[in-house]
């Protein structure tokens, strides 16, 4: 009752005044909420000198300006110190995960290695904002982080193409990273690799035509360099997503394209083996110990790549039509050299056969064979020639156990 009649003895200029300071106090408040919104931006770092670095890197940065925290979620994340580790990558079961680190830690590890790093800060509402991190915080959890990582359909970089349509629907549009067709997962990946020459003629080996298909735009956007462009001009609801970009680390490093000794190499070993053929017979004795070593080595190639096509989870190994010239069976062919087997002359002819329908076959077959591989075919062909012919297989047997005795 007191209270009641304190209420009706209130001067009524005092209510109006307290009724106005609330009614302005309402909008400053939502408006300091409104500033107090996540910023979310895509981070792009470049390439690294190691094979695993140089593709570059995608990661997601998630900043809270109210509660102070900056958090950078990285799908890019293996356990190096897997006693297994080298085996499950071999298998392709090697587990990736999502971690979440500082962003203070990520761009001092970055900053060690002298690589770029280029921020795009995204004009997202406040509510997709949170959703987006509460999608990330969920995924992060030990029963859900973990993923198979496949190197051009799930990796650190398609993992966060494919967040923003599951996120957002169709509401939301890529931008353009490239045209349509216009190149090939291989293109791209000779260009990333062509500091590395020895290596990417090995990864060109083992993969097979799934690589020498034709990009899609958004297929682009496995490497980070490509998703970055996507994003660019991008659209959510009708504007552009990226409000800014902005250069975080420069890149400090000089990564010069070595001399692809390989190349020369081969085409040097060619020329090298015709010379001695047309050389004495007493140099021409030793050829046959390098046929022995030159297919042995051929077989061995092939058994690794029909392991990877049939004994791992790798793709991008399975259905290897190199397996046409570096034919397991050619680990018979040298133990046959070896042996002074007369069996050694058909084979020859159907593996020459079985080389010339292949490279016929690829001018039409889609799966590119690597520039330094085209003197190892000649030569391949130029050596079961010599025994394909229509020589006695006497003259060899007997060059075989003259360069035999003469090397005891």
């Amino acid at each position: 009752m007191h209270l009641v009649k304190s209420l009706l003895h209130f001067p009524f200029s005092c209510l109006r005044l307290l009724v106005v300071v609330l009614l302005l106090s309402t909008p400053y408040s939502s408006k300091g909420q409104d500033s107090c919104r996540l910023q979310i931006s895509l981070l792009t770092c470049g390439s690294g000198e190691d094979l695993y670095s140089c593709y570059g890197h995608s990661a997601l940065r998630i900043s809270d300006t109210c509660r102070g925290s900056d958090w950078v979620y990285n799908y890019g994340t293996f356990n190096f110190g897997d006693p297994d580790f080298y085996w499950k990558f071999t298998q392709g079961k090697l587990a990736y995960y999502l971690n979440v680190e500082s962003f203070t830690g990520f761009i001092q590890n970055y900053a060690q290695e002298e690589r770029r790093v280029q921020e795009q800060v995204l004009d997202i509402p406040a509510a997709d904002a949170l959703a987006l991190q509460s999608f990330l915080q969920n995924n992060a959890k030990e029963e859900n982080k973990y993923y198979r990582y496949d190197f051009l359909f799930d990796n650190c970089s398609t993992r966060l193409r494919d967040l923003f349509p599951r996120q957002f629907g169709t509401r939301f549009h890529f931008g353009h990273a490239m045209s349509n067709d216009s190149c090939s997962f291989r293109e791209v990946l000779d260009y990333y690799e062509r500091r590395i020459p020895s290596t990417r003629l090995g990864i060109n080996l083992l993969m097979s035509h799934r690589v020498d298909e034709r990009m899609s735009n958004e297929q682009s956007m496995f490497l980070p360099d490509y998703l970055m462009g996507g994003l660019s001009d991008a659209t959510l609801d009708g504007h552009f997503i990226v409000k800014q970009t902005r250069e975080l680390l420069p890149d400090v490093q000089i990564l010069s394209s070595p001399t692809n000794w390989a190349s020369y190499s081969a085409w040097l070993l060619l020329l090298t083996i015709v010379f001695l053929s047309m050389a004495k017979p007493g140099i021409r004795k030793y050829l046959l110990y390098f046929d022995v070593f030159f297919f042995m080595i051929l077989g061995l190639l092939g058994c690794f790549m029909l392991f990877m096509w049939l004994g791992t989870e790798h793709e991008v190994c399975r259905y290897n039509r190199n397996l046409l010239w570096a034919f397991p069976l050619h680990l018979v062919f040298a133990f046959l050299l070896a042996r002074d087997s007369p069996k050694v002359q058909p084979y020859a002819r159907y593996a020459s056969s079985l080389l010339v329908l292949s490279l016929f076959y690829n001018f039409f077959a889609q799966q590119d064979i690597p520039s330094e591989i085209t003197p190892i075919l000649w030569l391949i062909l130029f050596r079961l020639s010599k025994y394909s012919s229509r020589i006695q297989w006497s003259q060899v047997s007997q060059t075989f156990r003259y360069a035999s005795s003469a090397r005891s």
